[in-house]
């Protein structure tokens, strides 16, 4: 009984740490596994988005997709930022990224997309003749 009791407390224990350690998504409506447009005026963007369609998402260190590869757009084109390249691929660079964006904006820098973070980034809007400019959503 003791050895069971033992057991179930080190799986509780270490199903904690892996719950503890999944991004927080408190505000966010699920992760960002997708991406889509959104127009206003003459000009388009392309932002992560939920299967649902909702900005208010999260993602982070092993993630990947069109929804990484979106954030890893704006970081490259409105930050000037090293992601590793665009590869949609939620890696150590653009966790490192995404860490400098936050602090320079006063967030905790934990290095996660969510919708504190998506309310400072500023996205590569492209207009529809052409051109474009990076603002925030």
């Amino acid at each position: 009984m003791k050895r069971t009791l033992a057991a179930l407390t080190t799986l509780a224990a270490a199903a904690g740490g892996i719950l503890a350690g999944a991004p927080a998504a408190s505000a966010a409506d699920g992760y960002c596994t997708t991406s889509s447009g959104i127009s206003r005026g003459a000009y388009w963007v392309v932002v992560p988005t939920t299967s649902g369609g909702s900005t208010s998402c999260v993602m982070g260190s092993g993630s990947s997709g069109e929804a990484v590869d979106a954030l890893q757009a704006a970081l490259i084109l409105c930050y000037g930022m090293d992601v590793g390249g665009r590869d949609g691929v939620y890696g150590a660079k653009t966790e490192a990224a995404v860490r400098s964006l936050q602090r320079a904006t006063g967030q905790t820098a934990d290095g996660v997309y969510g919708p504190n973070t998506r309310n400072v980034v500023e996205w590569r809007w492209t207009g529809n003749t052409g051109g474009g400019k990076c603002e925030r959503l």
